[in-house]
């Protein structure tokens, strides 16, 4: 594993390459691993690459943190927007082909995990030089925050939401001078890469628990237990919950997602479960799935837990990509369902994340090494 730092004018995105294990050729495809909202390359997105890389799958691969999140740059800090989430995927399509001399520059393929899925299909539908896309429990984020986890709530309830976010923008911009220096008023600026660790950890073997493990267990009274960011005023802003506060009547997976971000069971200082209020607007009025019929042109992979409560995010795109497809029976070329299985559980689960890396690495070995 080799930490890497790519640029992505006016700052840089902070990654981590794998390299293949036992390459069989020259050139090797990759896979880019894109992370769901709120994680970092140290929780499972490494996982998955490092895995990948490994035999028999020997692919380059490459996970990393979002622009203005984890050790990337970007401010202001906490802002989670999807163009730019989406713009990133870009930026490494472009560090592969540039900088990574043994990557076959026409077999490059995106993975995601949750509402990393979601982002990954965006990215395809507008990068064509992305060959393949594999999803895992697909989250549209966009979906989720206007009509809930389940996919059950009204829309017209965010009328609220958007007036709020534009009165508290107001309220902060007249409190503060502004900041000739950022050309933004009242933002913070701050490093734009902050240096990891370079030493490779076989995490499968490693005696001790650590980011890159796979499930543990976690309780309110573990040594390092952090409680839930329950939002204040920054200087950057108004922060509130990624995941809202969850309790015994939330969605298991909400209650899951919750523990697996703010307890010992994978939490990462970089990773603190806060957004800034004003990214709100850019997620409720964005959607990962718009236009797929007509741009989409990679081959989709899904694989889903068969609890999930996701599940209907990908049920939407196989229809989308269906209606949009000349034949009418396009959809996604290859679905999974994986009984028993919840949304977290490809998270840190051990046989789920080989089962998805087996089915996943098979697959995009098919689609990016055949005719």
């Amino acid at each position: 594993m080799t930490s890497i730092v790519i640029s992505r004018a006016p700052y840089q995105l902070s990654g981590r390459l794998y390299a293949p294990e036992a390459p069989t050729t020259n050139y090797s495809p990759a896979i880019i691993v894109v992370p769901p909202s709120n994680a970092v390359k140290e929780q499972f997105p490494s996982t998955y690459a490092r895995l990948l890389s490994r035999r028999p799958h020997n692919f380059y691969t490459i996970c990393y943190d979002p622009s203005h999140f984890g050790a990337s740059g970007g401010n202001p800090r906490y802002l989670e927007d999807p163009n730019a989430r989406v713009a990133d995927i870009s930026t490494i399509v472009d560090y592969l082909m540039r900088e990574v001399r043994r990557v076959d520059k026409q077999k490059i393929g995106v993975m995601g995990i949750c509402m990393g899925g979601g982002y990954a299909i965006a990215a395809a539908k507008k990068d064509w030089r992305i060959k393949a896309v594999a999803t895992v429990n697909l989250v549209n984020i966009g979906d989720w925050f206007r009509i809930g986890w389940e996919g059950r709530e009204s829309v017209e309830k965010h009328t609220e939401t958007m007036k709020t976010v534009g009165d508290e923008r107001r309220k902060e911009l007249r409190m503060r001078p502004s900041s000739s220096s950022s050309g933004l008023s009242g933002i913070s600026l701050g490093p734009s890469v902050i240096s990891l660790p370079s030493t490779p950890v076989d995490t499968r073997r490693s005696v001790t628990p650590t980011f890159d493990s796979y499930r543990r267990p976690s309780t309110p009274t573990s040594p390092g237990f952090r409680e839930p960011y329950t939002g204040a005023e920054e200087e950057m802003g108004k922060l509130v919950l990624f995941i809202p506060a969850t309790n015994e009547k939330s969605h298991v997976d909400l209650q899951e997602l919750t523990e697996y971000y703010t307890t010992p069971r994978a939490f990462h200082p970089r990773a603190e479960n806060i957004l800034l209020q004003q990214s709100l607007p850019l997620i409720l009025t964005f959607d990962a799935f718009d236009f797929v019929g007509t741009f989409l042109k990679a081959p989709v992979f899904c694989m889903i837990g068969g609890t999930a409560g996701s599940r209907w995010h990908t049920d939407r795109l196989d229809i989308m990509l269906r209606r949009g497809s000349q034949s009418g029976i396009r959809g996604v070329n290859k679905l999974v369902f994986v009984e028993g299985v919840g949304h977290v559980d490809f998270f840190d689960g051990f046989e789920e994340i080989d089962r998805a890396v087996g089915d996943i690495g098979a697959w995009m070995r098919e689609k990016l090494t055949g005719p």
